[in-house]
């Protein structure tokens, strides 16, 4: 009867699943925030070599983003689907990530390459695994929409915050260390005659040192997700073949799949590209590399505390509605903002309009990122209604893969871009043509991605409420129907034994 009737979540199932978002944001966070300082100014590679780096792994993590999902949806044990893939990924998954933030002594170029090839493209793909079984955990853990979009609230606040925590930890070490976050050849001491002196060395163990305090964080995280979230089976099981014929058309002709598709990768793209740039466009653009970690904390802690008012919001104007309002009056005047704002036309003004500029923007992307996570769940719920197949890891795959695919061409030009710009870690004052560029790429991108994306969404996004109340109401009803359908059954089988033992 208990998995026939299952009992609603409690907050302890909501908080686990928020603290697995902890484990994986953190990381990747990280990634996106310092790692194109670590490798451009630390490890010292080139930004063509990044290019190349960059793209590999990308493409790397797209194809087995892909796949992964198949495997996923054709995985069936006594343990689940999910939790198995969660936690076979983590320990691997931690190891390759650590190995990411350490800066071997290997004088060739191409062997530097290789290493950072080696342990970020693993990463990559290993997390495939991980970030796929933990997305579609959430279809798994409960029917109730209502309970999904709770989840997915935590999920995204705790994300969010996990990039604060992600500052805080990245500050904390460096400061404990006494060494700057991104390399400054202006500075005393940075060079000997010889080569680089000790700041750069100190900010190589700085950058080893949170990386293992991080490497920590995602694994135990990652066990909440595998203790504390349940994963109920569908009543109707059935054991699934990789790459069915029939489900993969099921797939392309499926609109609101194709549509979501777009939307996701475009609203992924601006989240990620000004995720990426933004602290060299604060350190060269601006000129405020002091302010810098200052300036994303803003941001971040206005992004999370949003999450859950945006939540509310949801509930009150619906999720496109909200969705659009968090584009067209937050995000995309935040970016308009940015691209214009430079010190000879705010002058002393500069820094508190960046600030308040940074409040504006935070808020918009909270909305953006909790919208997203529960637009998808609606997509699913969908398809499941009108083929009878759940396919949840597939989903989440082919969203990954796509922004993924986007990502990879997208860092190849940007990185291409810096290089014709004449960028040098080692150049004590960047050029104008830099500090332009990074302004271009990190406001300019996402305000052309959010752009076409709020298009999509008023215009060819197909589910309303009032369609996914009727899918709500459609699908309990099948569910409903199956319980009865298999009690009834599981009760005849008990009366033929009765009558077969009289």
């Amino acid at each position: 009867m208990s998995k026939e009737n299952p009992k609603p979540l409690r907050f302890w199932n909501y908080l686990c699943y928020g603290l697995s978002a902890v484990g994986w944001n953190i990381t990747l966070g990280a990634i996106g925030l310092f790692f194109p300082v670590f490798i451009l100014e630390v490890a010292q590679i080139t930004p063509a070599q990044n290019s190349i780096l960059t793209t590999t792994v990308a493409v790397l993590s797209t194809v087995s983003g892909f796949f992964v999902g198949f495997l996923v949806d054709a995985t069936n044990t006594r343990w689940g689907k999910l939790k198995p893939w969660i936690l076979l990924t983590m320990l691997p998954g931690a190891a390759c990530y650590f190995f990411m933030w350490f800066s071997p002594d290997i004088v060739s170029p191409t062997g530097k390459l290789m290493w950072y090839l080696f342990f970020y493209g693993g990463y990559q793909v290993i997390m495939a695994g991980f970030l796929n079984a933990r997305s579609a955990l959430v279809m798994y853990a409960t029917q109730e929409p209502r309970e999904r979009d709770i989840l997915n609230t935590y999920s995204s606040a705790f994300g969010i915050t996990a990039s604060l925590l992600g500052l805080l930890l990245q500050q904390g070490t460096f400061a404990l260390f006494h060494a700057d976050l991104g390399y400054n050849p202006c500075g005393n001491g940075t060079h000997n005659g010889t080569g680089h002196g000790s700041t750069r060395d100190t900010e190589k163990t700085a950058f080893m040192v949170v990386a293992a305090v991080r490497t920590g964080i995602f694994v135990l995280c990652g066990l909440a997700a595998v203790f504390g979230v349940p994963e109920k089976k569908d009543i109707k099981r059935e054991q699934r073949s990789l790459f069915v014929v029939g489900d993969i058309k099921d797939l392309v002709r499926h609109r609101p799949l194709l549509t979501m598709a777009i939307i996701s990768t475009l609203l992924t793209l601006g989240i990620n590209t000004k995720g990426t740039y933004c602290a060299l466009m604060l350190q060269y653009t601006f000129n405020l590399s002091d302010q810098m970690i200052y300036i994303m904390i803003v941001y971040v802690v206005t992004e999370a505390a949003g999450t859950f008012l945006w939540n509310v919001v949801i509930r009150r104007i619906g999720r496109t509605k909200a969705a659009c309002l968090g584009i067209l009056v937050f995000l995309l005047p935040h970016n308009a903002a940015i691209l214009i704002a430079t010190r000879d036309l705010l002058g002393t003004a500069l820094l508190p309009f960046l600030y308040v500029v940074s409040v504006w923007g935070g808020i918009g992307e909270g909305c953006i990122v909790l919208a997203l996570s529960i637009l998808q769940t609606d997509v699913i719920d969908d398809f499941e209604l009108k083929t009878g197949n759940k396919m949840a890891s597939i989903f989440y795959s082919l969203w990954s893969s796509l922004s993924g695919i986007v990502n990879a061409i997208s860092a190849a030009i940007f990185n291409w871009i810096l290089q014709l710009a004449n960028y040098n870690a080692d150049d004590c004052v960047q050029p104008g043509s830099v500090k332009q560029v990074l302004r271009y790429i990190s406001t300019g991108t996402p305000l052309a991605a959010y752009t076409i994306a709020l298009m999509f969404l008023i215009w060819l996004y197909p589910i309303t409420e009032e369609s996914r109340m009727r899918t709500k109401m459609a699908l309990s009803a099948r569910r409903t129907a199956a319980v009865d359908e298999r009690r009834a059954l599981l009760n005849n089988t008990d009366a033929v034994s009765v009558q077969e033992r009289i």
